[in-house]
Formats: C-alpha cells, structure tokens, sequence
C-alpha cells in the first residue's frame, strides 16, 4: 500500500487518540485555573506574616529607644544632682 494515504480506521484511531489527549490538557488547564485563588490567598497571607513581623520590630525597636532613652535622661539628671550635692 502506498504511503501517502491512510485508511479510516488509522484516522479515526488517531483522531479518538488526539481527542483523549485534548481533554486531559483541557482537564489539566482547568485544575490549574481553580487553584489559583488558593495561591493568591497563600500569598496575601504571607504578606501579612511578614508585615505582622516588621511590625513587632519596630514596636521592639521603638520601646527599647524609649526606656534606653529615659533611662539615660534619669542617670544624667541623677548625675547633675549628685555633683551639685558634692560640691
């Protein structure tokens, strides 16, 4: 037989084949969409971890600046006192 043609069974064979291979990319498509809420929330709730941290730090940062801050004004000014008394 001459390679050029095909018989209608080997087409419909390919033809049933290729269609199963559609469906399943199509099926695989389609899970894909659906688990892409999943990723953003995922991401969105990451992203909140991260700023929960950042802001922990700066509270911690900014309440050790004040009692450091206060702690030196009290020792300056317990300083001051002191050296008047001497005097």
């Amino acid at each position: 037989m001459n390679n050029k043609y095909v018989t209608k069974e080997y087409l419909n064979k390919k033809l049933e084949t290729i269609d199963t291979k559609i469906d399943a990319l199509s099926k695989h498509i389609d899970d894909k969409f659906e688990q892409i809420p999943n990723v953003i929330e995922n991401s969105i709730f990451k992203e909140r971890e991260f700023q929960r941290e950042q802001q922990k730090e700066t509270r911690r940062f900014f309440w050790g600046t004040i009692i450091i801050g206060g702690i030196s004004a009290v020792a300056g000014v317990a300083s001051v006192i002191v050296s008047l008394i001497l005097r």
